[in-house]
């Protein structure tokens, strides 16, 4: 049985965030990641996430804010900011 939104952890939101990034629900999604990080503002993978997203929508200038959040909470993830935004 799925939670229900008022007892979601910072987790589920990220799952249902990646599950509507799967299925092309983008604004969902960013939604999704922005609840998830609400309740856990040091979530690194929540902010990579919804950063790769922006990116791919283009929103270069919001990607950039995630990846920053990111790489102040683990800056072990820069490989991976290289790897899927090698231009940011």
């Amino acid at each position: 049985m799925a939670a229900e939104l008022d007892e979601m952890t910072q987790y589920d939101w990220f799952s249902h965030a990646r599950i509507f990034e799967t299925t092309g629900d983008d604004k969902k999604a960013l939604e999704a990641y922005e609840e998830s990080l609400k309740l856990d503002p040091k979530f690194a993978k929540a902010w990579f996430y919804k950063a790769k997203l922006h990116y791919k929508l283009g929103q270069k200038e919001k990607a950039k804010e995630c990846v920053k959040h990111t790489l102040d909470i683990a800056p072990e993830w820069e490989k991976h900011v290289k790897k899927y935004m090698p231009d940011l």
